[in-house]
């Protein structure tokens, strides 16, 4: 009778595990709102804390304010990094480093000059990964950029007649809030 019992008994299937995700593709909205600053990373997490990342950020435009009134925020920077993650991979805290190579030109943003040059830099941060659904996350991030650059000043709002050069470390703030997709 027990055995007739034990085998009208339903079998319970194993528990479904989700799914783990190694790879995910993201886009900045900080860098989306710096004159439309094109971008995208794609980061692999072989393990479960370890992820390595790969991005690029590029603006070609120049808008044009008047006759001579332009406003750029141009650049074009690949940056590669590290991450760790505190729990498990795209989800909760993390901490990053990340190394960069930047080929930039500005005009009449900080101000009513315009300058342009080259950096390279290394930062570390910190962030935070929250959950949307099974593929999608908001990821949160801080940090800071120790840059090494050169630099040349031009006199007016548009770049021409040279009113200074400078070239030397500067520390920078690092800011993100990206939507990240997994797969």
């Amino acid at each position: 009778m027990a055995l007739l019992a034990l085998g009208a008994m339903p079998v319970r299937a194993e528990e479904e595990q989700p799914a783990t995700y190694k790879w995910t593709v993201a886009t900045d909205a900080v860098q989306w709102a710096l004159l439309g600053c094109i971008n995208a990373s794609v980061e692999y997490c072989p393990g479960e804390n370890w992820g390595f990342m790969a991005a690029m950020r590029y603006n070609p435009f120049t808008y044009l304010r008047g006759t001579e009134k332009q406003t750029q925020l141009r650049q074009a920077t690949p940056v590669l990094g590290v991450k760790y993650w505190v729990d498990a991979p795209y989800e909760g805290w993390f901490m990053d480093g990340r190394v960069l190579a930047s080929v930039y030109s500005v005009s009449n943003v900080f101000n009513s000059g315009c300058f342009d040059g080259q950096a390279i830099a290394a930062g570390i941060g910190a962030g935070w990964c929250r959950v949307l659904d099974e593929r999608w996350r908001l990821s949160l991030g801080a940090g800071v950029l120790a840059a090494l650059h050169d630099t040349t000043f031009y006199m007016g709002p548009v770049c021409g007649r040279i009113s200074g050069h400078k070239r030397g470390p500067s520390l920078l703030p690092d800011l993100s809030v990206s939507i990240n997709y997994l797969f």
